[in-house]
């Protein structure tokens, strides 16, 4: 018997990427702040996600977020499968 799953997709924001982190959520979140430490995201309904450096991003196949914490919580929670 086959283990599946549903598609999804995660990004490290690393202290210097926080650009290329709200490109890849495709314009669902601006940057409010990025210290390079943390970085803090803004939905266009004003929720706020604040990612610390070393943080994970994960978004599922149509690119919504669905997760997003430490590096430790990311180890613990999700496995990686695969890469590119």
């Amino acid at each position: 018997m086959a283990i599946v799953t549903r598609r999804h997709e995660s990004m490290q924001y690393d202290g210097t990427n926080g650009t290329a982190v709200a490109e890849w959520l495709d314009g669902a979140y601006t940057i409010s702040s990025d210290t390079g430490v943390q970085l803090m995201l803004l939905s266009s309904e004003g929720s706020r996600k604040v990612i610390p450096a070393g943080g994970w991003l994960v978004r599922d196949a149509s690119h919504e977020l669905v997760w997003y914490g430490t590096a430790a919580a990311y180890a613990v929670q999700w496995t990686a499968v695969g890469g590119g």
